[in-house]
């Protein structure tokens, strides 16, 4: 059976909580054997895996960035992520029990003494194109790279107060491990459906905060205007002072972020997540023992 998840040429938070953390909740489980796919965290649920293997489903979702999979008998669903998640792909609501993410709550390290008032984390995707690493640090903000290490961000996660995060995956740790959290509103549209499909299972309110762009190229890159982009790289020295301009408001905007009521999930929505989460993977160890 092998461990399913979505890796690029930058790693990401959210997908490597898979390496990090199922082996964990299901030890001795995987190897290279691609006849059964395992789906986990993120929004994995796609129309593009091979349709003579079979899928198990443990708490992922349905993001919208293929079409929707059709789930026949090679598809084992024991949990999703929420409940858009059901909707869109026939599933019966009584099988929402959140992202699996979540399970990290039975698997964290030890706390961390608080150093950061404010950690920002933005989408990996943000980091590749914008500057938010000198806008945080002139907003005050402890900055957290979603491409670094698993071990590395859950330290600084655990060191942190209140998480300023556009990463879901930030978000929903964060929660896991109560911590606070102000959601920022995705920059990439398609990303933004699956916080409130994840949200829906814990009965959350998002109302995300908008920042502004903190560079020329996160800003026309966001919109899709390539050609803009290769004019843009013609007046590099125009857009240098447009980016200095661009992180000054890209800090304030962080700012201004912190000011907003920080979320977290009731303990005991947390808490029956959780629960069905180790439910449903009690339920794939006694159909597919090892």
């Amino acid at each position: 059976m092998k461990l399913y998840f979505y890796r690029g040429a930058d790693l990401n938070f959210g997908d490597e909580l898979n390496h990090w953390l199922i082996p964990k909740v299901f030890p001795g489980f995987f190897d290279e054997d691609a006849s059964t796919l395992f789906l986990a965290i993120g929004s994995i649920l796609l129309d593009t895996h091979p349709a003579e293997a079979t899928k198990i489903v443990f708490g992922s979702g349905y993001g919208g960035y293929t079409g929707v999979p059709t789930l026949d008998e090679r598809w084992r669903v024991y949990a999703v992520r929420g409940h858009r998640t059901a909707a869109a792909c026939g599933i019966s609501p009584s099988l929402v029990a959140g992202d699996a993410a979540m399970l990290i709550r039975r698997f964290a390290p030890p706390p961390r003494p608080k150093r950061f008032k404010f950690s920002f984390m933005p989408h990996w995707e943000s980091v590749a194109r914008g500057s938010w690493q000198k806008a945080s640090a002139l907003a005050g903000l402890n900055f957290i790279d979603p491409r670094q290490s698993v071990d590395d961000v859950l330290d600084r996660l655990q060191e942190t107060e209140i998480l300023v995060t556009e990463a879901m995956h930030g978000a929903i740790v964060a929660d896991a491990l109560r911590i606070p959290w102000i959601p920022i509103l995705p920059f990439v549209r398609t990303h933004r459906d699956k916080w409130n499909d994840w949200a829906s299972a814990l009965d959350v309110e998002l109302h995300p905060v908008p920042l502004t762009v903190s560079s020329v190229w996160e800003g026309l890159s966001t919109q899709h205007h390539a050609g803009m982009l290769r004019q843009l790289d013609r007046w590099r020295p125009t857009r240098k002072a447009a980016n200095f301009s661009l992180v000054r408001l890209a800090a304030r905007s962080l700012r201004h972020a912190t000011r907003t009521p920080p979320r977290l999930s009731s303990d005991a929505a947390l808490e029956t997540a959780v629960r069905r989460l180790e439910q449903a993977a009690d339920r794939i160890k006694r159909d597919f023992p090892r």
